[in-house]
């Protein structure tokens, strides 16, 4: 016997002649169609009686064709075509029942064009003859090229009718996948409504992408059918993006298909998206503004990605003041900011990224199979063309942002990934505009001491343990007291005394903030009005504000009660704002809410200053818009005056400015007599610190403002009644 075998290995089929009489009764009327000439044309090329073509289906080897053969010879065909495969080329067989049955026979290969193993094509005959079978090989192999090219014209028309039998199921959209999960057939509806969407080749995750899904595990186990049986017949909906970009719903009926060894998935597709219950169901997890996922959306989206085991990063994106945008422009524009932001994010998101709306002015961006390393850079460049000033109904809107990042760990719920990731984002925003940090798990520490911090703030509050004591400021001209700022402390049960730096960062994010600053307006007005004249004028009294206070509508209302309650003149009350109050954290003042709101307090007779200048990002261009009366010079410039020529020169640069927009100075943190000179020197109007006087209580302050120039009438306002927080 002579055989070639030019590829790899192949499994023994059947290997009795009954094995072989089922092959023969398997044969289906039609199948092989073009294979039995080629049977017959193999007879004629080698010359000899007996021909036969078999191809596997899976591991087992089918007889398709023959010419010549009779049951008797079953056996020893089988036998020559399972030869064919495990052999290497020139090897002889054994000759066995082969040679016995069939003295004269050769064999040879069917590869598809990539190297798969499709079958073998033998010609034999039951008399010796003269011409070895060698000389055979050539005309086989032609004929098993031939052979080749038949399987492959045959799969076509096997799809086209497995297409032609699906499309008289009733429904507009119909969609068969191959083995490999990429799309086959398309009919022209599926054409029509979702366009290059089911092109050839396009994978099935493709098509319907997990982001868009209402149940996005859910319909990745739906759609995964290679394992189910090929009777499986029930309905989902998925959700799609068509020929114009819009979303659609479609009820999906799957009907699995099975050739041969291979299978694959067919989808009957109906559009649904105008029916009112799957309306429902879809609008339920997208923002109605945005037309993203919403929380529920997004967390559906998390769960999904965690059950088919992809690693997955979160990136929190918060804005940043956004709340005085909804308040100073309208809430109309304030929308239309959020839909800029959430087209602005979409256009820059990786295609592999997904993008939710997760309430109020929080974005969150979800990156499957991305490292913190990888992302954070991506994010910067994204943060600063988020910031790219927009204009909304003739206004010039700046919206910036600040990224928190959190890693989905398989342990925990969705929930606590976003948890993680606020953290983070908290931090960011603590740390300024465009910031972007990683969560970690000190975090949680720290979270957790905010936690009782506040709960702490608020029982202090309720229970009267508050205080407000006075650092007076002396005029460097006269060095009589002009003023006096208000600064808050916290007489502790336990810890005694707190000055601000103990816990005014937190009460200022704290819910109570607006509340104590209303307490602390209307206890500094009272107090200030019991305070003695110098000179025959009042002491004006300074207030700090919280940033709550200044952004809200009600605060200009809320002086004037203040003031009517306590009798003080508007003149004598000045508030204190700091930079990241009244100006961008950008430095880029944003005059359309600064000088409304300030406008607005100047409006009442009141004073309003700067505090801690020189220590932000304040525009000096923006200063001559704003309106302002003083800067305070903040203490650190002050500390190294005597010693540091580049303080002083900082110190003089900043009266200098002042002096241009025909504003005051007030310098904090005096200490001794050198400071003190230097700033006379340098025509400092102000002057506030441990040399003069520290903060002191209401009836502290009145007696030392008598002891050092007050008029001894003391003010007619000195009994009036208290305020209680």
């Amino acid at each position: 016997m002579t055989f070639r075998s030019t590829r790899g290995d192949c499994t023994d089929c059947a290997s009795s002649s009954e094995a072989g009489n089922e092959a023969l009764a398997l044969a289906m009327p039609g199948e092989g169609e073009g294979f039995h000439d080629l049977a017959w044309l193999a007879t004629q090329q080698v010359g000899c009686a007996l021909a036969a073509v078999a191809l596997y289906e899976g591991e087992r080897l089918r007889l398709v064709a023959e010419r010549g053969l009779d049951a008797s010879l079953v056996p020893a065909v089988e036998a020559l075509l399972r030869a064919v495969g495990p052999r290497l080329p020139g090897l002889a067989s054994d000759e066995g029942s082969v040679g016995t049955m069939l003295p004269f026979h050769a064999a040879s290969a069917v590869f598809s064009r990539s190297g798969k193993l499709l079958g073998a094509i033998a010609v034999a005959d039951g008399h010796p003859r003269p011409t070895p079978a060698v000389a055979a090989l050539p005309a086989l192999e032609k004929l098993a090229a031939i052979a080749a090219h038949m399987v492959g014209y045959r799969e076509i028309k096997r799809r086209h009718r497995i297409a032609e039998q699906l499309a008289h199921v009733d429904s507009s959209l119909l969609l068969v996948f191959d083995t490999d999960g990429n799309v086959s057939f398309a009919n022209m509806a599926a054409q029509v409504l979702l366009g290059e969407a089911c092109d050839p080749t396009q994978p099935i995750d493709g098509l319907f992408p997990a982001r868009l899904q209402t149940h996005p595990a859910a319909a990745a186990r739906w759609l995964d059918g290679s394992a189910e049986p090929a009777t499986l017949a029930q309905t989902f909906d998925l959700q799609v993006i068509d020929a114009e970009g819009e979303s659609r719903t479609l009820e999906a009926l799957r009907c699995a298909w099975l050739a041969g060894a291979d299978t694959g998935l067919a989808l009957s597709l109906r559009d649904v998206t105008d029916c009112p219950s799957r309306q429902h169901e879809v609008q339920s997890r997208l923002d109605a503004l945005t037309g993203l996922p919403n929380r529920d959306g997004l967390l559906a989206m998390l769960e999904g990605l965690r059950a088919r085991g992809v690693p997955t990063t979160v990136a929190l994106l918060g804005l940043d003041n956004f709340r005085s945008i909804n308040d100073l422009l309208g809430h109309r524009i304030g929308d239309t900011a959020l839909q800029v932001v959430a087209s602005r994010l979409m256009h820059w998101l990786p295609a592999d990224a997904y993008l939710a709306r997760c309430g109020g002015d929080e974005f969150a961006l979800v990156f499957p199979c991305a490292q913190l390393e990888t992302i954070e850079p991506q994010l910067r460049p994204m943060l600063r063309g988020l910031a790219r000033a927009c204009e909304i109904e003739y206004q010039r809107v700046h919206v910036e942002a600040c990224v928190g990042l959190a890693l989905d760990h398989a342990h925990e719920d969705a929930d606590e990934t976003l948890a993680r990731a606020g953290l983070a984002l908290q931090h960011a925003k603590r740390a300024g505009s465009r910031q972007v940090r990683r969560f970690a798990p000190g975090m949680r520490t720290e979270a957790i001491d905010r936690r009782r911090l506040d709960l702490e703030l608020r029982r202090a509050f309720r229970q009267g343990e508050f205080e407000l004591h006075y650092q007076p400021q002396v005029d460097l001209r006269s060095g009589l007291p002009a003023g006096a700022e208000a600064l808050l402390r916290w007489q502790h049960p336990e810890r005694g005394m707190l000055g601000p730096a103990e816990f005014i960062d937190a009460l200022s994010r704290s819910a109570i903030a607006p509340a104590v600053g209303r307490w602390i307006l209307q206890r500094a007005c009272c107090d200030a009005a019991t305070w003695p004249t110098v000179g025959g004028r009042g002491i004006t009294v300074a207030v700090n504000l919280f940033p709550v206070q200044f952004e809200d509508e009600a605060l200009p209302q809320e002086i004037e009660v203040a003031l009517h309650a306590a009798g003080l003149p508007a003149a004598r009350l000045e508030l204190e704002l700091t930079e990241s109050i009244a100006l961008r954290g950008d430095g880029a003042a944003e005059p359309a809410l600064a000088e409304i709101s300030l406008a607005r307090l100047r409006a009442l007779g009141l004073r309003v200053s700067f505090d801690d200048f020189g220590t932000g990002h304040a525009s000096l261009s923006m200063l001559h818009r704003l309106p302002v009366d003083r800067i305070k010079i903040d203490r650190s410039f002050v500390r190294d005056l005597a010693i540091s020529r580049g303080s002083e020169a900082i110190v003089r640069s900043i009266v200098l400015i002042a002096r241009n927009f025909d504003m005051q100075v007030v310098a904090e943190g005096v200490e001794d007599e050198a400071q003190r000179a230097i700033l006379i020197g340098l025509d400092c109007d102000r002057v506030q610190g441990f040399l003069y006087a520290p903060a002191l209580p209401n009836a502290e302050i009145r007696r030392w403002l008598l002891a050092n120039g007050g008029d001894h009438n003391t003010s007619a306002n000195a009994q009036r009644g208290t305020i209680h927080g």
